[in-house]
């Protein structure tokens, strides 16, 4: 059952004592002559002694031989009772003998009730509350009203080694009523402010999901802020996964609790160094499990990660080696992409699908090379292949067997062909064209190696890419179709290669650097592959040629590898640089996976076999290429910084939440923001608010060379910032509530970066616009905060963008002309071809109903215009498309209007109907949404507030309408003339294609970093 932690923790009734300048409101029997002669007393002075979230009162006794009693001279005072009320307290002891003494006076009668609690030794003090022992007293019966007081009688001194004197802890004192009655490892901190408020109204506010070390918690309330909470900074770390036991490091001892999946587990306590954690049999499951170390309460996360829980440890090898096929599925690292494979191929499969054979290889895979049986397989060999896979084997054919078998399970959009080179092997390779059909087979009779192996299955090559691909590897679903993705998705691109795994799921490659000095590294080598800094496309200085794709022109004009690199090795890199220097961009596509069972071919040792010739030709590689590496970065220096090629600095954006395009306007405009600052040659990082990894939204970005930021790499803002904003150039910030959070961190972390602020739309002026339609009072003061806290913002940032002129003159009003304000780009991509009006019916609106202003213009449009509007054109159907529908747009349904919902396809809201309508009263900044339309060419009946900014001309490429008559009489001619509509649509299409091109777009952006002094380009 789910608890309500405000009924769980919270005092109903509640009076604290006074700790507030305690020292000079305290006294001692015997009398002191002077102050300290028979005890110090302080309120949090010795931080290691802080009940957490408490006042603690800490008392040194001087004369550690002296008997004494030390009272508080003002008591509790107890205003008024409920049932169940108590006398509460935590008290500790170092080396004392004492009591707590606690004394009752009932205001009504004079009565006075003592109680005398001994101080417990097993009790230590320190931050948490299982370290001191717990006082609870019921008041005494017919206590209504009156005072609580508190003394302490200090009675020996306990010896130890040290000679130290005795202390006293007295923490977290009240008279309350408590409803905090269940045990739970659940420590709540309270935070109490100083006033003696024992009454008022209890507040919620969301907390990020994951409070990180050094976060403050900050309460505001209209002008007033007051800091609750700032967190420590501990340093925890995973060293070890051992998958039913972790090691981890502390640099200090510390209380936390181990939770896994969102529920408090068990309490821990570590100490320096490591930490031996067994996880609980019942996550043993084979599953991923969310795994978290926090603080006792549960609030601030010290560590976090999505670890796979084995069910069984015998390893992979083992398993092959002594048992039969099948296999448990958990223990490959590869199982994800195979069974991503299986769906992709079981969702196309048709009746020329060999579902038998997609089994078998299914199986060979996960028997691996061990346990190979050389049965039989088959491809289909198109007459004109996409691509063209070259494997140059030699021997062990068992493991090119694998390979094949990969290719086969691995579903791909494109067609390949597979030419395998037989370097003059001795076993069945010399056969396989007899045991896998549907190949080519090239025999060479006596060993050329790598290189010679490579150019000959190129020069058999019919595809428009080819891809050279080592034989022991396992390939994955949409490997190849990621490598050409990104020929489609960047310029120039003459060479991409995939994200190289071992076996065991660390990375092996992630596209490689050359130093200054030269010399390779192979960046990201057995390091987790899933991390932000491995998942984005990039130039690179070299691509493995264990997996790598090149278009086949361009291999013909640079002449293949290179034979003065021959036998092997090197020639990668070597290639690398001959397309670059052919003019062609290289590119690390790490949506491409490969696994690489690197040194079953040539070994690992560079000292003997063909691996020497690693040290042969680095010489021969330095020589060729050194004018084009001389600048290149110091060996070994950053290379999280070094492998970013191709780039003239970098940006970070920072917004609420990862884009998701198809869910709202503002969404496709940050995608098209980042699009243009990456046509200045900037490197974009994105680092969102909610540190969510939003699957496809999120892998659509690193697709398009976007470094996103997200737990569990990263837990907050605070975090990511403190580690990496001085890497940083400039700083795109979206929105002001965001700005809010982490501009002033920003501006101290990286002082001389530029701050770029989107205001999105200007929030206060859409607050007033709404609070006026409604008449709502309360709402227009609000709106006024809301200014207070966006001009504060603007005016702190080194530009503005917005997205129109009438914002551009408010905040220039507001600030004094003191902000720097320039026109924020919005741009369109218009269709080649526009759905033809035969085909269309009825009006339509898209937008997001997480946005006010959209649910209500639709509310109005429904209640106000649409019954003009049946009674002038006659029966005009309505369907309303947008994410985040609520109920109260749902109940508008009737035989005219159809609340569809999320659209998936956004050209479904615009090409099925005849009319879109943007009914909006309130709002502000430019309407995506409106846009879209234009650029679909559905000719557009809108409010002036919806046309703001984008420079509509009414009865030319729209009909701007306010009153209700207006939107009829517009409904009304779009719905009869096609003439009319026609000529609406192709004026629409038309200015989108002048005034929100991309160049239109990239000239704006390009103008607003020269404000700022950033731009460095030449276009």
């Amino acid at each position: 059952m789910k608890t309500d932690p405000l009924q769980t923790y919270a005092f109903k009734l509640n009076f604290p004592f006074n700790t507030e300048d305690l020292s000079g409101r305290v006294s001692s029997v015997p009398a002191e002559t002077q102050p300290g002669e028979y005890f110090a007393c302080w309120v949090n002075h010795l931080t290691d002694w802080v009940l957490s979230g408490t006042q603690t009162v800490q008392l040194m006794l001087a004369q550690r031989n002296v008997a004494c009693r030390i009272e508080f001279d003002e008591p509790i005072y107890v205003k008024r009772t409920k049932a169940g009320m108590v006398f509460e307290t935590w008290i500790a002891a170092h080396r004392a003998v004492a009591d707590l003494n606690i004394v009752f006076t009932n205001e009504s009668t004079g009565g006075l009730t003592r109680h005398t609690v001994p101080f417990d030794g097993a009790f230590g003090g320190g931050s948490a509350r299982d370290g001191y022992q717990h006082v609870s007293i019921p008041l005494p019966d017919g206590f209504e009203k009156g005072t609580v007081g508190i003394a302490v009688d200090y009675k020996a001194y306990l010896s130890t080694e040290t000679d130290i004197e005795p202390f006293l802890f007295i923490a977290d004192t009240r008279v309350s009523q408590s409803t905090n009655n269940e045990p739970s490892l659940v420590e709540p901190i309270r935070v109490r402010h100083t006033s003696d408020a024992t009454e008022g109204t209890w507040m919620t506010g969301p907390l990020p999901s994951s409070l990180m070390v050094g976060d403050d918690v900050i309460l505001k309330s209209g002008r007033n802020t007051e800091k609750l909470l700032t967190t420590r900074v501990p340093k925890l770390a995973l060293e070890e996964d051992y998958g039913h036991t972790l090691i981890m490091s502390s640099d200090i001892e510390m209380d936390v609790l181990l939770h896994i999946d969102g529920k408090p587990i068990e309490r821990l306590m570590f100490g320096p160094n490591n930490n031996i954690v067994r996880l609980s049999a019942q996550f043993l499951d084979g599953h991923s499990h969310h795994v978290c170390f926090k603080d006792r309460s549960g609030t601030i996360t010290f560590w976090q990660g999505q670890l796979l829980l084995p069910a069984i440890i015998t390893p992979r090898d083992i398993m092959q080696r002594e048992t039969p096929a099948p296999f448990p599925s958990t223990l490959f690292a590869q199982t994800p992409q195979r069974y991503a494979s299986l769906k992709a191929s079981v969702a196309a499969a048709d009746e020329n699908t060999d579902h038998a054979q997609l089994a078998y290889a299914l199986s060979v895979l996960e028997g691996g090379y061990e346990n190979v049986k050389l049965k039989p397989l088959t491809f289909n060999r198109p007459e004109k292949p996409d691509v063209s896979i070259v494997i140059p084997a030699h021997n062990k054919v068992e493991v090119t067997y694998l390979a094949l078998c990969s290719l086969l399970v691995a579903y791909n959009k494109a067609s390949f062909e597979v030419i395998v080179v037989d370097d003059a092997s001795t076993d069945e390779t010399t056969e396989l064209e007899n045991i896998v059909s549907g190949i080519t087979v090239l025999h060479n009779e006596l060993p050329q190696r790598f290189i010679r192996a490579c150019n000959r299955g190129a020069q058999e090559a019919k595809g428009d890419y080819i891809v050279l691909l080592n034989n022991d590897v396992e390939v994955t679903s949409g490997w190849l179709d990621e490598l050409i993705g990104a020929f489609d998705r960047f310029d120039n691109v003459g060479m991409a290669g995939s994200k190289l795994l071992y076996p065991n799921g660390q990375l092996q490659d992630a596209g490689g650097i050359i130093w200054g000095t030269g010399n390779p590294w192979n960046y990201g080598n057995q390091q987790n592959p899933e991390e932000p800094r491995f998942s984005y496309a990039r130039q690179a200085d070299y691509l493995s040629g264990a997996a790598m794709m090149v278009r086949a022109d361009i291999w013909r004009d640079v002449g293949g590898l290179s034979s003065y690199m021959e036998p092997m090795y090197f020639e990668d890199t070597d290639f690398a640089f001959k397309v670059r220097e052919a003019g062609f961009t290289t590119w690390f596509v790490p949506s491409s996976v490969v696994y690489h069972y690197e040194g079953m071919t040539s070994g690992t040792d560079v000292t003997s076999g063909f691996k020497k010739y690693q040290e042969v030709n680095r010489p021969k590689f330095k020589r060729r290429w050194a004018k084009a590496f001389s600048g290149f970065g110091k060996e070994g220096q950053r290379p999280d910084l070094e492998k970013d090629r191709g780039i003239v600095g970098r940006i970070l954006f920072i917004d609420y939440s990862t884009p998701r395009p198809d869910q709202d306007a503002g969404s496709y405009a940050a995608l098209q923001e980042i699009r243009l600052v990456q046509s200045l040659g900037y490197k974009v990082s994105f680092l969102p608010g909610n540190m969510a990894h939003l699957g496809q939204y999120t892998e659509e970005l690193q697709k398009m060379g976007v470094e996103v930021i997200y737990a569990p790499f990263y837990l907050s803002q605070t975090e990511y910032l403190t580690q990496h904003a001085r890497d940083f150039d400039a700083f795109y910030i979206t929105r002001y509530y965001v700005a809010q959070d982490v501009l002033d961190r920003v501006r101290a972390l990286a002082p001389e970066a530029r701050v770029l602020f989107n205001n999105a739309d200007l929030h206060f002026l859409r607050e007033i616009r709404a609070a006026r339609a409604e008449g709502d009072a309360a709402a227009l003061e609000k709106a006024r905060q809301t200014r207070n806290e966006e001009m504060d913002i603007i005016n702190k940032v080194d530009l503005v963008l917005s997205y129109n002129e009438v914002e551009h003159s408010v905040i220039q009003a507001y600030s004094d002309g003191q902000a720097k304000v320039m026109k924020c780009p919005w741009v369109v991509d218009v269709p080649e071809n526009r759905a033809p009006l035969k085909d269309r019916k009825g009006m339509s609106f898209l937008g997001s109903f997480r946005h006010h202003p959209n649910a209500e213009g639709v509310q109005w449009f429904v209640r106000d215009i649409l019954p003009v509007v049946n009674g002038v054109a006659g029966s005009v159907p309505l369907s309303i498309y947008g994410a985040s529908m609520s109920d109260e747009i749902r109940a508008l349904k009737t035989n005219l209007v159809d609340p569809v919902g999320f659209v998936e396809k956004v050209e479904d809201a615009f090409d099925k109907h005849r009319i879109f309508i943007a009914p909006l009263r309130s709002g502000a900044g430019i309407k995506g949404k409106v846009l879209s339309a234009l650029s679909y060419g559905i000719p557009c009946v809108l409010t002036q507030t919806a046309a703001e900014g984008i420079g509509l001309r009414s009865g030319h490429d729209c009909f701007i309408a306010e009153t209700p008559d207006a939107w009829a009489k517009a409904i009304k001619a779009l719905s009869e003339d096609d003439d009319l509509w026609t000529t609406i649509s192709d004026n629409a299409q038309a200015y989108m294609r002048d005034a929100f091109s991309f160049d239109r777009g990239r000239a704006q952006m390009r103008e607003a970093f020269e404000a700022v002094e950033l731009y460095q380009g030449n276009g």
